[in-house]
């Protein structure tokens, strides 16, 4: 007999997985997340699962358990990242980041938002299929990555591996609030270096002042990237200017600027078109002025990709918040995800749609509810059951 999905995910199975990943420290830049891995095998370990590890090197890993379908033509993918950022502040957490403490329905630690409870529920979704001997219409890809928070090595080898290559439908399992994420905003991050001519500080006429151009090389890209478009999700585009650098000495023309620039895209601005943009700035500024010399080096290049509300994918999903009385509504996701790096290849319709507040990313004392683990998981079994 199938057991009813509120009776099997019960808060101590929620507890259980989730302090074994979160009590892993699989913080970047080392990773580790090998030992993620290993331990979501260890759990289906009375299984006899379809699996595959990617191994990265250096202690760091990818796994794909496949479930197979009635219909092994086409596949339903999850994706969750098993990697998190670094604890910089450690002495400052009221709440050890790697102890999974549980306090009021809430259990803290250094990745349960972004996000081993979105990990936790695909794994207990997983093992409701199995406990149930339930072969689902459509074959399923459980894939959990390393490194989502610096390079994507995880999800760039699942694309080169071609294991998405049947997918027709992707779920992010990244935190989302509960809500439907249809888009996410691109993220092109631009370091620009400025070179000029050091002279005396008394005499600034006989030098080129590397920080003064780069200001004015800021001024002029930030008036030249489009924003006047608004998406509904999303806002508009923004730039932020996060990192800069420049000058050995109040009495010295600075010969060396270095600043880096975070433009976060809506969908429809070109990458493209603004490093190519960018790049003419400095080579107009270049033309005009002898001993400058300006290079920009792209950093990170991911861009911005949504859904459509009317695809047939959102709508079985708006139907499965329906059938379980839950209320829903639509978003948009401001950071970037795994989706990213394969959606403008395999252009198959997605969803952002995990447990936990996407605000507690990156967070001290970060936390997730229980209970949206509990329901984010009814939801990917009830939707797996309905289609």
């Amino acid at each position: 007999m199938i057991k009813d999905t509120k009776e099997f995910i019960t808060e101590s199975k929620i507890i259980n997985i989730l302090q074994r990943l979160s009590r892993i420290d699989s913080t970047q830049p080392e990773g580790n997340e090998k030992e993620v891995v290993k331990e979501i095998l260890d759990i289906f370990k009375d299984y006899d699962i379809d699996y595959k590890m990617i191994d990265h090197g250096k202690n760091r890993a990818s796994l794909v358990i496949t479930l197979e379908g009635k219909d092994n033509d086409n596949s339903i993918a999850f994706l969750g990242h098993i990697d998190t950022v670094p604890v910089e502040d450690y002495e400052k957490w009221i709440y050890p980041p790697f102890d999974g403490v549980i306090e009021q329905g809430y259990m803290y630690g250094r990745g349960t938002a972004d996000m081993k409870g979105g990990v936790t529920s695909m794994i207990l979704t997983l093992l409701y299929l199995l406990e149930n001997n339930i072969t689902p219409s459509n074959k399923i890809k459980f894939c959990f990555t390393a490194d989502e928070e610096a390079n994507g090595i995880g999800i760039l080898a699942v694309k080169e591996n071609k294991i998405l290559d049947d997918t027709k439908a992707i779920f992010v399992a990244e935190p989302s609030n509960e809500k439907i994420g249809l888009a996410e905003k691109g993220a092109l991050w631009l370091e620009v270096n400025v070179e000029g001519l050091s002279a005396h500080g008394s005499r600034p006429e006989l030098g080129v002042n590397a920080i003064e151009y780069l200001f004015e090389y800021i001024e002029k890209f930030k008036c030249r990237v489009k924003n006047d478009e608004t998406n509904e999700l999303l806002g508009k585009t923004t730039i932020s200017i996060n990192k800069f650098n420049g000058g050995i000495g109040t009495n010295v023309i600075p010969t060396e600027a270095k600043a880096n620039i975070d433009i976060r895209t809506i969908p429809g601005h070109s990458h493209d078109e603004i490093i190519d943009m960018a790049k003419t700035i400095a080579q107009d500024m270049m033309d005009d002025k002898s001993n400058l010399n300006i290079i920009i080096d792209v950093e990170n290049n991911r861009p911005a990709i949504e859904t459509k509300r009317n695809q047939r994918f959102i709508k079985d999903i708006e139907q499965t918040f329906k059938q379980l009385k839950y209320d829903f509504d639509y978003k948009g996701i401001y950071f970037y995800t795994d989706a990213s790096q394969v959606i403008p290849d395999i252009k198959v319709p997605f969803v952002i749609l995990g447990p936990g507040d996407d605000k507690m990313a990156h967070q001290r004392d970060e936390k997730i509810k229980l209970s949206s683990i509990s329901n984010i998981t009814e939801i990917y079994i009830n939707y797996i059951l309905g289609i």
